[in-house]
């Protein structure tokens, strides 16, 4: 075959991934702690929040980067609580395989889920102490392809075969810092107090896509470790939800889209005055959007003047099938042997991460499981200390009829979390929140590359006899032939069918005068 001719007909344009991968970040951090703090007799707990990653796409490579919160919580050598707030950075890059394919102009979108895998602390001296954390990413980019049709210039007496499907779309955006006030009124207007620690989560109770935007509402989840002044005092655990409504930007956002949201508390600043503790809060939030798009391609192609062959590739398209936001209780009891706990310590405070495990799907439902890692501070004849023991969870939700979901993306927070004992058992009790997107995948068949040569020579007879076989169809016969499909059905008075290229195209058909 010779003389091909390529045609720019518009073609297919469609998303698609040019990097997918797991990629772990090792950090290390030298902490030291203020003059004005005491010693650290004994380390009890340290908490990781990353922020979202800036990113730099340059040739062939995106490198990432961006800061990481350390929240630490230790005995003094007087027997209090005390904690220190320190940040690191974090950087790493990844290759784009795809981007030689990608229309760079349209944008890439950089869907990068950060979570702290492990985060240990270790004391090098009384006024200094040694953070190791390992960082876990998922790193998506996405960029927009341009798949040409491919058909000759001169069309006349070319037959193609069209198809069309759904194809997901993904908008991603990121807020600036939103800045939230609060006060609390204490009843204790004539005690000193002292904020231990304080930490905040994120609970996005309804996102709404509008046209560039995601319409966030929800609250933040307030928790502050404050205790009365005084040698051996028992700490006190205040909530607090401070509601906001923010607008986050996200290019490409349409009122049909499915969304979803989570996000981080960045800074929290509280002060105490006679009566109330005044409280500044800093937050960004995440934003994500997806809806189906139809495009429409070339299946298949011949003609009925020359010869023809054509190159035809399958592709796997992602579907996206819905987003989730929503809140559900963990609760489990335990004796205190296998919580690692004994009877006569006492909890002062208790605080719990997620780590999600996967997905399982059944029934018509998607179920996402994990493991809430609780952090227990306990205090037994003056000294303090910690455990940490885990419980599961598993939050299901519908899925659309027919659906399978074959990727998903899911950020768990925990909300609150509580610890009680009860005799020679526990019982904990956590709030924790879901945001998440489910995807799903469809192949189709495309015509890549058509090549054209020589011209046919038809027979001089004025009719060719054919006898289907079961696998025939209209359009198999057309092409074997080199004949028009509408001269063929209507020669043989075929009833429409609802493709061509399907069996029922000829139901019942015994035989074709081609």
């Amino acid at each position: 075959m010779d003389n091909y001719i390529k045609e720019e007909t518009g073609g297919v344009r469609m998303q698609t991934a040019i990097c997918d991968r797991v990629v772990t970040a090792d950090l290390s951090e030298d902490l030291s702690l203020p003059d004005y703090q005491p010693e650290i007799k004994r380390l009890l707990r340290v908490r990781a929040t990353v922020h979202p990653a800036d990113k730099y796409l340059g040739a062939g490579e995106a490198e990432f980067s961006g800061n990481v919160d350390y929240c630490v919580l230790y005995a003094g050598n007087d027997g209090a609580l005390y904690s220190l707030s320190e940040s690191g950075e974090y950087r790493f890059s990844v290759p784009m395989e795809g981007a030689n394919a990608i229309d760079l102009g349209e944008g890439i979108v950089c869907d990068v889920q950060i979570t702290p895998d492990m985060v240990t602390g270790r004391v090098a001296a009384p006024r200094k102490l040694g953070i190791k954390c390992r960082l876990r990413a998922r790193v998506r980019m996405l960029g927009v392809q341009q798949m040409e049709n491919a058909l000759p210039k001169d069309s006349e007496g070319v037959e193609a075969l069209r198809g069309s499907a759904t194809v997901a779309r993904i908008f991603l955006g990121t807020s600036d810092g939103i800045s939230l006030g609060d006060e609390i009124t204490m009843d204790l207007p004539d005690t000193d107090l002292r904020v231990i620690a304080s930490e905040g989560q994120i609970f996005v109770t309804e996102a709404s896509a509008g046209s560039g935007v995601v319409n966030c509402r929800g609250e933040v989840c307030l928790k502050l470790l404050v205790s009365e002044e005084g040698e051996g005092m028992r700490p006190m655990t205040l909530l607090r939800r401070i509601p906001f409504s923010q607008e986050v930007p996200v290019d490409g956002a349409e009122v049909n889209c499915d969304c979803t949201a989570h996000g981080i508390c960045t800074a929290i600043g509280v002060t105490v005055e006679e009566g109330k503790l005044l409280c500044d809060v800093t937050l960004r939030l995440q934003a994500r959007a997806q809806r189906n798009e139809e495009i429409s391609f070339l299946r298949d192609v011949y003609s009925t003047k020359r010869e023809c062959q054509g190159r035809i590739e399958s592709f796997t398209l992602p579907q996206a099938i819905s987003a989730i936001g929503g809140n559900f209780s963990v609760n489990q009891t335990m004796t205190l042997e296998e919580a690692g706990i004994r009877a006569n310590q006492s909890i002062w405070d208790a605080s719990a991460t997620a780590i999600l495990a996967g997905m399982e799907q059944e029934r018509g439902k998607v179920y996402l499981t994990g493991r809430l890692r609780c952090h227990a501070v306990l205090l037994c004849e003056g000294e303090v200390s910690a455990q940490e023991f885990e419980i599961p969870f598993r939050y299901a939700n519908d899925l659309p009829q027919g659906a399978t979901v074959t990727d998903y993306q899911a950020t768990p927070t925990v909300l609150s979390c509580r610890v009680r004992m009860d005799g020679e058992r526990i019982h904990a009790d956590a709030e924790v929140a879901i945001s998440a997107t489910l995807m799903g995948e469809k192949t189709v068949q495309m015509l890549t590359e058509a090549l054209f040569g020589d011209a046919i020579a038809h027979k001089a007879c004025s009719y060719t006899v054919c006898y289907p076989s079961r696998e025939d169809t209209l359009w198999s016969v057309a092409k074997r032939y080199h004949k028009p499909i509408e001269a063929i059905a209507t020669r043989n008075a075929l009833p429409s069918a609802p493709m061509a290229d399907t069996t029922a195209s000829l139901a019942g058909v015994s035989y074709l005068l081609v």
